[in-house]
């Protein structure tokens, strides 16, 4: 296990980012296969989340795996806005607009605010 890590009362998986320094990641494994990963980071100051690079090996795409993710860590960090950093590419857009419908932020893209942008590459 990672150093960080922390083992949830529940199948998601939490431990510091591998590629962006200050984040963390949330995974889920099946049978100890990685199933689906997302970056996050949460600023309670300025009560907003960003999450970054969701994937889920393609076997379970569209099995709802990277929508549980996202509404766990909602569930784990109420009250915030979500968003992410990047622009949405074109096939990903219908994705975003469907875990956004409802959520503050909407998982719109936005910066990050200067209490966690030292942690950002």
């Amino acid at each position: 296990m990672r150093q960080g890590a922390v083992i949830l009362d529940t199948p998601w998986q939490d431990a510091p980012s591998t590629e962006r320094p200050g984040w963390r990641e949330r995974t889920a494994h099946l049978h100890g296969d990685q199933l689906i990963a997302v970056d996050y980071i949460v600023c309670v100051r300025c009560r907003r989340g960003w999450v970054e690079s969701p994937y889920t090996v393609p076997q379970y795409q569209r099995c709802g795996l990277a929508s549980a993710a996202l509404a766990a860590l909602r569930r784990e960090h109420p009250d915030l806005a979500w968003h992410t950093l990047g622009g949405h590419f074109a096939d990903s857009r219908p994705f975003w607009a469907a875990v956004g419908s409802g959520v503050p932020g909407g998982y719109q893209q936005a910066r990050l605010c200067s209490h966690v942008a030292g942690t950002s590459p």
